[in-house]
């Protein structure tokens, strides 16, 4: 029976006793039900309380985790392998495909413990001792090891005869020489008609400059191929005994880079002409001002028409693709980078997602277990090496023959793994999250690529044309600012265009460097002297 009813009973009960008894007994339960109440009120702060505290407790949980797979993630690519292939994780999965999905989360031990999983260490291959080095390109030099005369006679007196020889190779350096060319023009008058002639000679690539295209290539292809700073390059040239400022060869770098701008213009016509485009965009660090600039690189996998083509920017705005891609029309893959919106809105633009970036999120999570936790991130990774072996023995086909294998073989393992990432529910903030999120997010994309037979399962070709750049990053560490780093790009640009067309780049420079001022005088059409383009036979 409730408090207000056993009041009213009460005071009905007694409504004949005086009023005086009544009154303390009314006063009585009045002051009980306030107890209650306070108490009541109490216990209610108490639970909403303990709610605060619970969700203030998982807010932090969470962000431990979070804290931990950063952590982690941080220290592996200093202590752990860098290669993401699933051999490299050292494990080996084996699941069965028509199992059931399960819904918990890889973070909790009761998920890692249900999984199966079967990890094997497999013995390292020893390295083989035998000869590796290819010498036959290599300009030979013949150097006789004999026996004096005086040896030739054997003990007993007679003359020794040769019966057999014996030979033996080893590879020497010649340091690289600096050598002066004196140009002496000869000029002829004729004295009558006092007409004067004289000899032409070579332009230099720089006007007024010593430095000739084979000097300036060679400082050109230590900085931005073999990635050694300037101030390096001075400091070898000084102890060749011949020493050029570092502030000097920057000088020549940039005005052969300005020497060369028609070829970077060349270049940006071409993207008209193309329809297999990839892009990607990595940061680096600028002096004036001071923040972090971002390098675009346009990849043209077009057959014929192979070209890289960097750009630096302040900024990592989505402007940037928008004002260079507004004519472009054809395949155009990227990651999943909000900046490339535009293009997924253009007309005549075909986006293609990349599963690498996808692959890459479950690897993490993989990293973040020790290498040794299947489960659901190690299922997803199973998957999706599935589609890179059709891809495998695809490679090298025809454009028909290519989608209808991924008709045939990779669409059906794409609608499994968007079954699985549908009933993979994770906290949304951990790595297993963020990972499900972008492939779901991306699945337009990245299922997209099955339905044609030109274009690539990942953004990696772009992505491997980058690596030069940050290996340069690590030692030159920043540029000074947008316009030298442009001029920079521009170098990068060709030398690593000539080596998708297989041109060796230090002929190559040397060759446009020559033509600079038929370029600028515009006798010939840069076009022409763009890697995928120029004849060959000009470099040999």
């Amino acid at each position: 029976m409730k408090n207000g009813e056993n009041n009213l009973s009460i005071t009905s009960l007694f409504k004949e006793t005086p009023s005086p008894y009544v009154d303390s007994l009314t006063s009585i339960l009045a002051e009980k039900n306030s107890v209650i109440s306070e108490k009541e009120s109490v216990i209610a702060e108490q639970k909403k309380s303990m709610v605060e505290k619970d969700f203030h407790i998982n807010k932090l949980e969470n962000e431990i985790r979070w804290f931990k797979e950063q952590m982690k993630l941080s220290r592996h690519p200093q202590f752990g392998r860098s290669s993401e292939q699933s051999s490299a994780l050292q494990i080996e999965i084996i699941f069965n495909d028509e199992v059931t999905p399960e819904t918990e989360s890889d973070e909790t031990p009761e998920a890692q413990e249900a999984e199966s999983e079967q990890i094997t260490s497999k013995p390292r291959k020893k390295k083989s001792c035998g000869r590796k080095l290819d010498t036959s390109r290599l300009p030979r030099e013949r150097r006789i090891h004999d026996l004096m005369e005086e040896e030739k006679t054997c003990p007993c007196g007679c003359r020794m005869e040769k019966i057999s020889e014996e030979t033996s190779e080893q590879i020497e350096h010649i340091p690289e020489q600096l050598k002066v060319i004196e140009h002496v023009r000869y000029t002829y008058a004729c004295r009558p008609c006092e007409a004067i002639k004289t000899a032409t000679k070579a332009e230099s690539p720089i006007p007024k400059s010593m430095a000739a295209a084979s000097l300036l290539t060679d400082v050109i292809i230590k900085k931005y191929d073999h990635h050694l700073p300037l101030y390096r390059q001075s400091q070898i040239l000084t102890q060749q005994g011949f020493a050029i400022p570092d502030n000097t060869l920057g000088n020549w770098v940039m005005q052969s880079a300005e020497a060369l701008l028609p070829l970077g213009e060349a270049l940006w016509e071409q993207l008209n002409h193309i329809h297999r485009l990839q892009c990607d965009e990595t940061p680096v660090k600028i002096l004036k001002p001071d923040k972090e600039g971002y390098l675009w690189v346009y990849h043209s996998t077009e057959p014929g028409n192979r070209f890289i083509h960097f750009e630096f920017t302040l900024s990592r705005s989505g402007d940037h693709p928008k004002r260079r891609l507004k004519n472009y029309h054809g395949f155009f893959q990227t990651d999943g980078y909000s900046g490339y919106n535009a293009q997924r809105a253009q007309a005549g633009i075909i986006n293609i997602g990349c599963w690498d970036h996808a692959r890459r999120k479950f690897v993490d999570v993989i990293k973040i277990n020790g290498n040794n936790k299947s489960g659901k991130a190690g299922e997803m990774l199973h998957l999706i090496s599935k589609l890179y072996e059709v891809e495998e023995a695809i490679r090298g086909k025809t454009v028909e023959e290519r989608r209808a294998e991924r008709q045939e073989k990779a669409k059906p393992l794409l609608a499994l793994i968007h079954s699985k990432l549908c009933n993979i529910h994770a906290i949304k903030q951990s790595a297993l999250g963020k990972a499900v999120t972008y492939a779901l997010n991306q699945w337009e994309y990245l299922s997209r690529y099955v339905e044609y037979g030109e274009v690539e399962i990942s953004n990696c070709w772009t992505e491997n044309q980058i690596r030069p750049f940050a290996l340069g990053r690590k030692n030159w560490l920043f540029v000074g600012n947008e316009t030298s780093a442009n001029k920079s790009a521009l170098l990068y640009s060709l030398i690593q265009s000539c080596k998708l067309n297989n041109i060796h780049p230090r002929r190559y420079l040397i060759y446009v460097l020559n033509q600079a001022h038929h370029m600028r005088r515009k006798e010939i059409d840069p076009v022409t002297l763009l890697p995928q383009f120029i004849n060959k036979e000009l470099l040999a």
